[in-house]
C-alpha cells in the first residue's frame, strides 16, 4: 500500500510537469520562445547547446512572485534543498541529495559552490543575502570539478548581476505583506558616464517582524531587518579591452534563529518541557512558540570587491582576469536550552572570514577542430572565530569555555577543458583540473570556571586530480544529446567543534558522476524539453550529525554516499498567437548511503533497532534531505486589458514527496511531502513605466520544517525540535514596480 502511494505521487508528479515547464527559457509575446544564454562553462553559450544539467531561474520569475532571498532557490530548482536554521554558520544547498551542513565551517566547506559574478565564495553563510539586482541564477548540478573546483562536489548556484545599460534608467520596487508586515524596497540606477563608462548601482531594505513568539516576554523572534548597496562600472578603456569594477556590501541584523518542540519526549515533566507547556506551548507541526529567557541575534556582514578584465587577443581568443576580495562576518548567539531556566543561556560566537581569488583563463574561439577554455585559480581565506558557551550548573570539565579556532586554506589549480569537432555534428570532451591544497587549524579552549586550557593544532596538504570526459552529438539542428563521466573534489579539513578537544580529520569528498542527457527544441509545436540521468558516487561523503549532549554538537564524519535519478525541464507555449507560457521543472532522485557501517546512532536508539557500540549501519539507507519526487510548476499568462493596460497572471507550484531532514537517519524525523502554491495579478501600463501587483506566497497555508534534531536537554528518547522557516505561512502582499 505504501508503495502504491508512492508510485501514484511519482506519476501525478510527471503529468504535472509534463504539463508545464522549466524556469530556464525566457518568456516572449510572440509565437517562439527566446532560449536563455548562460555561462556554465564560462564561456557564453545557448542552454540548448550545454552538456551540462543547468535549470536557470529569471529575474522576471523571481519579481513575479517577490521572491528575493537565495533560500527562495529551493523552491524554483527541483532536486535542491537547503539547511538554513540556527543562524547562517551551517547554512548549506543539498543538490541531488548531496551536502554538508556543519558549525565547524571555519574549515569544513559546503558541497555546493556559490559563485557571485564570477567570484566563488568561500564560506556558505555567506549566499545567505537577497537578490535585488539578479539577471539570473544558474543551478549547475552534479558536481563542477573542472571549470570550477572549489568546494563544488554537488554544484554549484552561479549568480549574475545585471550589466550597467548603454541608456539611462532607474528603477524602483516597494512591497508589503502580510502578516508580519513585511517591507521591501528596492532602486536601481544605471547609464553610461561619457562614451566609455557606464555605471549601476543598486540598494535595498527589507524588514519584517519575528513568526515565531516568546510566551515568557512577548517578544517576537526570527525577525529581518537587512539592506545593502551593489556597485559597478563598467570601461572600455581601449579597442578589443573591456574593464568591470564591483563592490557590494550587505547587512543583516536580527532576533534570529530559534526552533521550536515539535516532540516531547517520554517524560515531558521534567526540563525543559516541562516549562514550555506550563506555559501553554503545544508541540508539533504547527508549534510557532517558545519559551526562553535569554537573547537571541543574529548580526551578519558580507562584502567584498572584484575586478574583471577582458581583452581579446589575436584570432578570436579572450584574456580573463578576475580579482577579488571578501569578506564575511557574523556574530551570533542564542538561549539554546528551550527554557527559562539557564542551562545554556550563553552560547554565542563572533566568526570573521576573509578570502583572496585570482583566476586568469584564455577561451578559444569556437567554429574550428578544438575549442577549450584553461587557466588557473588561487584561493587563500582565513577563519578566526571565538566561541563562548557557558553551563552553569554542570561543574565538569570544559562545559563551560572560551573557544578560539583559526584556520585557513590555500587552494591552487591549473584547469582545462576542450571540445574536439570531429564534425559538424560530433564533438568528444576532455577536461582536467591539477589541485594543491594546503589547509591549517588551531584551536585554544580555556574553562574560566576550573582554570583549565587546552590546545591543538594540524596542517596538512593534499594533491588531486580531476577530470571530465564525454561525448556531444547534433541528431538535427533541434536535438541533442550528450554523455559524461566527470571526477570531483572538495578538499578535506579539520573538525573544528568547540566541544571536542582536538582537530579530528575530515578526509576529501570525491565524487564520480556519470551523466546522460538530451535537449530538444520543437519550433513547431513551441516547445522545448530537456531530460537528464545521472548516478554519482560519492567517496568520502562528509556528513555532519547532530549529538544532543549534553553539550549538544554536531560532528563531521566521512562516510560513502550515491544518488541517481533524473531531472527534466519543459517549456510550452501551447497557443499560437496567445501570451501564455507554462513553465517549470521536475527530479526524481534516489539518494542513499553507501558502505557507511560505522555511522553515530540517533538519540535514544536501541540495540533492537540497530545501535551496537554507539554505531549504526546505515549501509544502502536514504540520504537525509533529499526527497524522491520534486517539481516546480508554474504559468505565466499576459493580455491587454482596459485600453493600453497590460494585465498579468502568475500562478507557481512548488511540490516534493517525504524526506528525512535529520542526520543521522532516525525514522522520527521524516517529514511528509508538501506542495507550495504562489500566484501573482498584475496590471501595467503599455510602456511598462508602471505595475501594480498583488502576490500571495504559500497560498494554502502549508507548513513544514527545514531541519529536524533532538531537543537540547530534552528528555530523550523522543523529544525533538523543529526549524519552520518564515515561508511556512500564508504570506499576501501588494508591490508596486516604476521604472523610468
Amino acid at each position: 500500500m505504501h508503495r502504491s502511494r508512492e508510485w501514484r505521487a511519482g506519476l501525478l508528479a510527471t503529468v504535472a510537469v509534463m504539463a508545464s515547464a522549466g524556469a530556464a527559457f525566457a518568456q516572449t509575446a510572440g509565437d517562439t520562445v527566446d532560449e536563455v544564454v548562460v555561462t556554465a562553462q564560462k564561456r557564453e553559450e545557448r542552454l540548448q547547446d550545454v552538456p551540462l544539467s543547468v535549470a536557470v531561474v529569471s529575474s522576471e520569475t523571481l519579481q513575479a512572485f517577490n521572491l528575493n532571498e537565495t533560500t527562495d532557490i529551493q523552491h524554483l530548482v527541483p532536486g535542491v534543498t537547503l539547511i538554513s536554521a540556527a543562524g547562517p554558520r551551517n547554512f548549506g544547498f543539498f543538490v541531488r541529495g548531496i551536502g554538508t551542513s556543519s558549525f565547524s565551517s571555519e574549515s569544513i566547506e559546503g558541497s555546493t559552490a556559490y559563485v557571485l559574478d564570477g567570484v566563488v565564495l568561500g564560506q556558505s553563510g555567506s549566499a545567505l543575502s537577497d537578490l535585488p539586482d539578479v539577471e539570473r541564477v544558474e543551478v549547475l548540478r552534479g558536481p563542477q570539478g573542472t571549470l570550477f573546483g572549489k568546494n563544488a562536489s554537488a554544484g554549484v548556484i552561479s549568480v549574475t548581476t545585471e550589466r550597467p545599460s548603454a541608456a539611462f534608467t532607474a528603477r524602483l520596487s516597494a512591497s508589503w505583506a502580510d502578516p508580519q508586515d513585511e517591507r521591501r524596497i528596492t532602486g536601481v540606477v544605471s547609464g553610461p558616464l561619457g562614451d566609455k563608462a557606464r555605471f549601476l548601482l543598486s540598494a535595498r531594505a527589507n524588514q519584517r517582524d519575528g513568526y515565531v513568539r516568546n510566551v515568557f516576554d512577548g517578544r517576537k523572534l526570527n525577525d529581518r531587518e537587512d539592506g545593502g548597496v551593489r556597485a559597478k562600472l563598467e570601461l572600455t578603456p581601449v579597442e578589443k579591452l573591456d574593464v568591470t569594477f564591483i563592490a557590494d556590501y550587505w547587512k543583516r541584523d536580527a532576533k534570529c534563529c530559534i526552533w521550536t518542540l515539535y516532540k516531547t519526549g517520554p517524560n515531558p515533566s521534567l526540563a525543559p518541557e516541562r516549562q514550555s507547556i506550563a506555559a501553554g506551548i503545544v508541540p508539533g507541526p504547527n508549534n510557532l512558540s517558545q519559551n526562553i529567557n535569554g537573547r537571541l541575534f543574529s548580526k551578519t556582514e558580507s562584502y567584498g570587491a572584484s575586478v574583471q578584465a577582458n581583452y581579446e587577443l589575436a584570432a578570436g581568443h579572450t584574456l580573463t582576469s578576475i580579482t577579488a576580495y571578501r569578506r564575511f562576518i557574523d556574530h551570533d548567539g542564542l538561549d539554546s536550552d528551550s527554557s527559562p531556566l539557564n542551562l545554556l543561556d550563553a552560547n554565542f560566537a563572533d566568526f570573521k572570514q576573509a578570502q583572496v581569488t585570482q583566476e586568469l583563463r584564455i577561451t578559444s574561439p569556437q567554429g574550428g577542430f578544438v575549442d577549450y577554455v584553461a587557466g588557473a585559480f588561487y584561493f587563500d581565506g582565513d577563519v578566526t572565530s571565538h566561541s563562548v558557551q557557558v553551563f552553569p550548573s554542570v561543574p565538569l570539565p570544559f562545559f563551560s569555555k572560551l573557544v578560539t579556532n583559526r584556520a585557513s586554506t590555500t587552494n591552487l589549480a591549473i584547469f582545462g577543458q576542450a571540445n574536439f569537432n570531429l564534425s559538424d555534428d560530433l564533438r568528444l570532451i576532455a577536461g582536467a583540473r591539477a589541485i594543491h591544497e594546503e589547509a591549517k587549524a588551531r584551536k585554544d579552549r580555556r574553562d574560566p570556571v576550573l582554570g583549565l586550557t587546552s590546545t591543538a593544532s594540524a596542517s596538512k596538504t593534499d594533491d588531486a586530480l580531476l577530470w571530465r570526459l564525454g561525448a556531444q552529438y547534433d541528431f538535427t539542428g533541434d536535438i541533442m544529446g550528450f554523455a559524461t563521466v566527470t571526477r570531483g573534489y572538495k578538499g578535506g579539513g579539520y573538525d573544528t567543534n568547540i566541544g571536542i578537544p582536538t582537530l579530528p580529520d575530515v578526509q576529501p569528498e570525491e565524487p564520480t558522476n556519470f551523466e546522460l542527457g538530451l535537449r530538444t527544441t520543437w519550433p513547431e509545436q513551441r516547445l522545448i524539453l530537456n531530460l537528464t540521468a545521472f548516478h554519482t558516487k560519492i567517496d568520502g561523503y562528509q556528513a555532519g550529525a547532530r549529538d544532543p549532549g549534553p553539550p549538544p554538537i554536531t560532528r563531521v564524519f566521512n562516510g560513502e554516499g550515491k544518488t541517481k535519478g533524473f531531472e527534466f525541464d519543459l517549456m510550452w507555449r501551447p497557443v499560437a498567437g496567445l501570451n501564455w507560457t507554462l513553465i517549470g521543472s521536475g527530479a526524481y532522485v534516489d539518494a542513499r548511503w553507501g558502505d557507511f557501517a560505522n555511522a553515530p546512532c540517533f538519540p535514544g536508539q536501541t540495540v533492537a533497532q540497530g545501535c551496537v557500540g554507539a554505531q549504526q549501519d546505515l549501509t544502502d539507507a536514504r540520504l537525509p534531505f533529499s526527497p524522491k519526487w520534486s517539481g516546480n510548476v508554474g504559468s505565466h499568462f499576459e493580455t491587454q486589458v482596459a485600453g493600453d493596460l497590460t494585465g498579468s497572471f502568475d500562478l507557481g507550484l512548488n511540490f516534493r514527496t517525504k524526506a528525512a531532514i535529520a542526520f543521522p537517519n532516525d525514522p522520527n524525523t521524516i517529514q511528509g511531502g508538501y506542495t507550495l502554491v504562489n500566484a501573482a495579478v498584475g496590471l501595467a501600463s503599455a510602456d511598462n513605466h508602471w505595475k501594480v501587483s498583488v502576490f500571495a506566497k504559500n497560498l494554502t497555508d502549508e507548513r513544514y520544517s527545514l531541519v529536524y534534531f533532538s531537543t537540547p536537554f530534552g528528555t530523550a528518547p523522543g523529544a525533538y525540535s523543529q526549524f519552520i522557516p518564515y515561508e511556512a505561512q500564508r504570506v499576501v502582499g501588494a508591490s508596486i514596480d516604476l521604472a523610468f
